[in-house]
């Protein structure tokens, strides 16, 4: 019931206004969630004497973000550049004073390109043709995927994906999930234009490529969080949200799924 009631909130509070709002809502959804997901994986990866490493890459990413929501891709990127720098000589610093290891600096570096850089291409995605159908496109995908794997895994699920990462993944979830992301992708795609009509047209193969690899970057993104998870020994990365622990561990698996749909669009478009 706990995890029931908190995905209702989630949904009351960030989703609906996402899908309903204009592109500066999402924004600021954005500004919220990121730098939330960045500090619980900073917190449960650093030690407390490095977590000015972490702190960095917090703060950082409000500007990086800001250029990336003003088109300013160059400015952006110039950011994220001066962030690692920043962290390697901080990183010299504490490692000087016996306050960081080499391995939290490059955990620090990590963490610009994950959650901060692959996340931000949500933005780009919802900034672009279609924006809003394919931000949609990408969360309903996710979800339905999370879902089918869930309930076929649970009831027909025999074969271990990964055993040492997630023990309760199996191949039949996965490809429950690959069915309930592709039907749900298609129905979503023939549905949404009798609302708003798209700019495009994308074809139905191209659909379906679509709905299959977010099926495929949800997993990863899951087994991502899961790896860190195992890596450090916890349970959550956070304690935000319920039933479902922090705000990346409900995020996981959206991770990555911006990024590629940007790119593979951007490409067949």
């Amino acid at each position: 019931m706990t995890r029931i009631v908190s995905a209702l909130v989630l949904a009351v509070v960030l989703a609906l206004p996402v899908i309903f709002g204009p592109p500066w809502v999402f924004f600021i959804v954005v500004l919220l969630v990121l730098p939330w997901c960045i500090f619980e994986l900073m917190r449960a990866c650093l030690s407390e004497s490095a977590r000015l490493l972490g702190w960095v890459v917090f703060y950082g990413s409000f500007p990086f973000l800001w250029f990336i929501w003003q088109g300013e891709n160059q400015a952006a990127y110039l950011t994220l550049s001066l962030l690692a720098l920043a962290i390697i000589a901080l990183g010299l610093v504490l490692f000087e004073r016996r306050q960081a290891s080499g391995r939290e600096v490059a955990l620090a570096l990590s963490g610009l390109m994950y959650p901060l850089v692959l996340m931000s291409y949500w933005v780009n995605l919802r900034m672009g043709i279609d924006g809003r159908f394919w931000m949609i496109f990408g969360l309903v995908c996710t979800f339905l995927a999370d879902t089918g794997a869930y309930y076929v895994g649970k009831n027909l699920g025999r074969r271990k994906l990964a055993e040492h990462l997630s023990p309760k993944k199996t191949w039949e979830g996965f490809l429950g999930g690959c069915a309930a992301a592709t039907v749900a992708g298609v129905l979503f795609s023939r549905l949404y234009p009798l609302f708003d009509p798209l700019r495009g047209t994308y074809a139905l193969w191209m659909i379906v490529l679509l709905s299959l690899s977010v099926a495929f970057l949800d997993l990863i993104g899951d087994l991502t969080a899961s790896m860190f998870k195992r890596e450090f020994n916890i349970k959550d990365l956070g304690s935000l949200i319920p039933g479902h622990g922090g705000m990346l561990d409900r995020m996981d698996g959206i991770v990555p799924v911006g990024a590629a749909l940007y790119i593979i669009i951007q490409v067949l478009a």
